[in-house]
């Protein structure tokens, strides 16, 4: 329902935005040039494959891994309704001496999001989605104030891949890390780009920047700082080794393993610490291997898990 409401909400917020001043300082409005100040380098492309659109893990490429085998979405869908994310009420950002209370802040009848009336606070946009759901969570504060700094007076040092941690109402803490710094003209940021909808857990942090335009009453541009959830991957614990593993003449035969992460299993040659990889089977494939030249050293197998996870070696009885 809340995303539903961006596409409403987005329009009259841009045109809102554009006439913000230093204390309305959350939203956007012209021109000098968007500067990237910082950004991460994309990864993950060793493989030549990008794992990240192909949906498949490295472990699931090596095997094959039958496209039938899993629905990602399902997936997805299980995986977001065990997660429950709670209204943000701190924000520290250390490497930037950066922290603050923070509060709801929703749309004013004139159409503008709304800010935090302390220069200390910081405003979480109520309407948008929480930190740590999908999509793109935003909070904006204050640059200054008659009184001086405020509490995103030195939001312009961060850099990309520092971190930015949120307190909720739960007593918990979220870890994000700054993807990006963009400096954009106040009415050229990307609105839908900081407050639509997204696939991915994002946090974007505003605040207002450069020369302030004394005939308009706001500061010329609109400092942006993107950053992402820090997902905390939990150790798997290891799948069941492989049983009843036989080597007749040159052909190995094992039982499967009853366990739904498995994707497969690797044949080895060899001591642990300078074994060879002889073969790798996937979990829907016959469970044997015929060697074509029967290796000398010992042979082992082991179950492997779709995130690489490795049962322990199984000992091939002749």
């Amino acid at each position: 329902m809340k995303r539903l409401f961006y596409y409403f909400l987005l329009p009259l917020t841009a045109a809102g935005l554009a006439g913000a001043g230093t204390m309305l300082v959350p939203v956007l409005s012209s021109p000098s040039e968007t500067q990237v100040m910082s950004e991460l380098e994309e990864s993950g492309e060793d493989l030549g494959i990008d794992l990240r659109t192909s949906g498949l893990t490295e472990a699931e490429h090596e095997f094959q891994a039958h496209p039938s085998r899993s629905d990602p979405e399902e997936t997805e869908s299980a995986e977001e309704e065990e997660q429950t994310f709670h209204a943000p009420t701190g924000l520290r950002a250390p490497s930037a001496d950066i922290e603050g209370p923070v509060e709801e802040v929703g749309i004013l009848d004139n159409g503008e999001m709304g800010v935090p009336e302390a220069a200390e606070n910081i405003g979480w946009f109520e309407p948008g989605v929480k930190p740590g759901e999908r999509g793109n969570a935003v909070l904006a504060g204050h640059v200054d104030s008659r009184e001086g700094p405020a509490v995103f007076y030195d939001l312009d040092e961060l850099e990309a891949g520092d971190e930015v941690h949120v307190d909720d109402e739960e007593g918990n803490t979220l870890t994000f890390q700054v993807t990006s710094v963009v400096q954009y003209d106040r009415r050229e940021a990307p609105i839908e780009d900081i407050f639509g909808p997204s696939s991915r857990r994002q946090m974007n942090l505003i605040t207002c920047t450069g020369t302030f335009n004394q005939a308009e009453g706001t500061h010329d541009d609109r400092l942006v700082v993107y950053t992402e959830l820090v997902e905390e991957s939990a150790e798997e614990e290891p799948p069941p080794a492989p049983t009843n593993v036989e080597l007749s003449g040159s052909t190995l035969r094992f039982h499967a393993v009853e366990d739904e992460r498995v994707v497969g299993y690797r044949i080895y040659s060899g001591q642990e610490d300078e074994r060879t990889l002889e073969a790798s089977i996937a979990t829907y494939e016959r469970k044997t291997h015929t060697f074509g030249d029967l290796p000398d050293a010992a042979l082992t197998i082991t179950a492997v898990t779709e995130d690489g996870t490795e049962s322990e070696a199984a000992t091939v009885e002749e």
